[in-house]
Order: C-alpha cells, then sequence, then structure tokens
C-alpha cells in the first residue's frame, strides 16, 4: 500500500493491507471527542483502530512539555474516561519513532466497553514544535495477532 501522509506536513504511514481511513467525523465519534488536528484508520474484519492527533505549540513550552510528561497525561484522561470499564495502565516505556525529536513516551491499556475486552497502547512523540499522539485499540481476545500488524505500523511511520 502506498505512504500515506497524515498531518499534510510530517508524519507519514504505510497503512496494512485491509487498513481503510475512517472519515473525520465518524473518528470524532468512536474516539469521543471533537479535535479538527486527528487522523484514523481501521481494519474492522481485525478489529483494530489506530489514530493519531497533533498539536503545535510554540518551542518554550515544546521544551518543557516533555514526551514524558505527555503521555502521562495522556493516560490519566484514558483513566478518567474509561473508569467506568475498569481502566488500567499496563505500564510505561519508551522506544524510537524513525524521524522524531527524541525518544518517544508510551504505555499499554486495557479496559473493558459494552462487555468487550480492549486493550492498546499509546506512543507520544515530536518532530520540531509538533507533539503526536498516537493511540491503537484492539479487542483483547485477537491482540495477540494483531500487536505484530501493529509494530509494523509504528515500524512504517515517517516524521520528515
Amino acid at each position: 500500500m502506498e505512504t500515506v501522509l497524515i498531518d499534510s506536513e510530517w508524519l507519514a504511514v504505510k497503512p496494512p493491507r485491509g487498513f481503510a481511513p475512517i472519515p473525520h467525523d465518524e473518528l470524532e465519534a468512536l474516539m469521543g471527542i471533537s479535535y479538527d488536528c486527528m487522523w484514523g484508520m481501521r481494519d474492522p474484519t481485525r478489529h483494530m483502530l489506530v489514530s493519531v492527533t497533533w498539536k503545535d505549540s510554540n518551542r518554550l513550552i515544546t521544551k518543557l512539555g516533555s514526551e514524558k510528561v505527555v503521555a502521562k497525561r495522556v493516560d490519566e484522561t484514558f483513566a478518567k474516561r474509561y473508569r467506568k470499564g475498569g481502566y488500567h495502565c499496563e505500564g510505561h516505556f519508551e522506544r524510537a519513532v524513525a524521524g522524531a525529536s527524541a525518544q518517544a513516551h508510551g504505555f499499554r491499556f486495557s479496559y473493558t466497553v459494552e462487555g468487550i475486552a480492549q486493550e492498546g497502547e499509546v506512543l507520544v512523540f515530536k518532530r520540531d514544535i509538533r507533539c503526536y499522539t498516537l493511540s491503537y485499540y484492539t479487542r483483547t481476545q485477537v491482540a495477540a495477532e494483531n500487536h505484530p500488524i501493529f509494530e509494523s505500523i509504528v515500524a512504517s511511520l515517517e516524521v520528515r
């Protein structure tokens, strides 16, 4: 599949076979947030969804708000949003994302929605003054077979 430019500027990804972009209004409904700078794709057969949000800040705020701090805030937001579903953070970590300004910080999580166990991962990384948050969701039942596909998505990320 062709490489897709996510934010019309710096971030690109090569979606795996079976993934299709999600229209912006549908993505907002799925994510439960209204946000202009958001992109997503999913594979309904595999029960996988990947979304990316981004925000530009001034240079001082970008330097003060590290990827680790932003990842912790996203974890806290998820804990509130999914508390009725028994949200649980599985742990924080660092990893490389090609072209990012520094190591990405992330965490793994699990929760239940409408009786279906879900899990996923969040990665926060920067390029210049832009901060990206990549979120991956899948059903726990198929997570073991979907995780390598998510890893291929992360490996295909290009921060130009």
